[in-house]
């Protein structure tokens, strides 16, 4: 798969959250109105994607994340269960997050199929295999691939849902890929190969697999691969550089996703393939292979 155009927002939130609504005018040329926080991150990051690109109609949508539009989710759950009282239907049809993906084909005027995935340590991993699939099957030529993380107020309450501590800088981020079975002019890097590792030996066993040049290889790691998982794939591929995308980014839970687009900026020209890891806390593994 080529990677023909990447686009993102990032928010970093300090006590509030910013207004979208001008970012997404910009972004898709069109003001959208009662759509949520989260088909807005959607619009902003597919709309700088797909700007001034000629994207085929045929073009799939794979949107995912973590946790799903939590803003909707948590309104409807708190009028069934707190209020006692029936969801607003419109809030209730867009707990389904794949309404999303609706706005973003609609807006970019795309008309083949789309899918949402939503995993919490492996959302944008699993969504780019899926289109790697389906790329294989012959069924999608080009697809649009994006991750999603809207954070929801108050922000305290937020962190507590994350689980992280009251110091960790904390954000909001969409971020999208265009990718192509063929390549043209523009494409600067390829997706090689996306790989699900239910443990340690299966990814050290996918990883040999790949006849990897240690020299022009960079690994980078996953928010939630740990230290001890990185320090042994490092030794195990030899990899002469290190890639790091997250230093200074603030916490959100499909990081990963920010991984193409950083290295496709990656100046050192010896770099020419990278190793992107990332794990849960089941011993579990999603590997990334990215060639310049």
């Amino acid at each position: 798969m080529y990677v023909q155009a990447h686009g993102e927002v990032v928010c970093e939130l300090q006590d509030a959250l910013p207004e979208l609504k001008d970012l997404v005018t910009e972004s898709i040329g069109q003001p959208i109105r009662r759509i949520s926080r989260f088909m807005q991150l959607a619009l902003i990051g597919a709309g700088r994607c797909g700007r001034n690109k000629s994207l085929p109609t045929d073009t799939a949508v794979y949107l995912a994340s973590s946790r799903g539009d939590l803003e909707i989710t948590i309104d409807v759950v708190g009028h069934v269960f707190c209020d006692g009282q029936a969801p607003k239907p419109l809030s209730f049809v867009n707990t389904v997050s794949n309404s999303a993906a609706f706005y973003v084909a609609k807006c970019l005027r795309l008309e083949s199929r789309s899918a949402f995935v939503c995993s919490r340590y492996f959302a944008f991993e699993n969504a780019l295999q899926l289109a790697l699939t389906d790329f294989n099957l012959g069924v999608a030529n080009s697809a649009l691939i994006g991750t999603i993380d809207n954070a929801v107020l108050p922000l305290a309450a937020h962190r507590h849902r994350l689980e992280i501590d009251a110091i960790t800088p904390m954000a909001e981020a969409s971020h999208w890929l265009w990718l192509t079975r063929g390549t043209v002019e523009q494409a600067t890097l390829s997706v090689m190969a996306v790989h699900s590792a239910c443990d340690r030996a299966d990814l050290f066993s996918w990883i040999e697999a790949q006849n990897l040049d240690a020299s022009s290889l960079a690994l980078s790691a996953g928010q939630y691969l740990s230290p001890e998982d990185f320090a042994a794939v490092q030794a195990r591929t030899v990899a002469k550089h290190a890639f790091d995308y997250r230093t200074g980014r603030g916490y959100y839970a499909s990081q990963s996703a920010a991984a193409i687009p950083a290295f496709a900026s990656e100046p050192n020209d010896a770099v020419r393939t990278l190793l992107h890891v990332n794990g849960d806390p089941l011993g579990r593994y999603a590997a990334m292979l990215i060639r310049k």
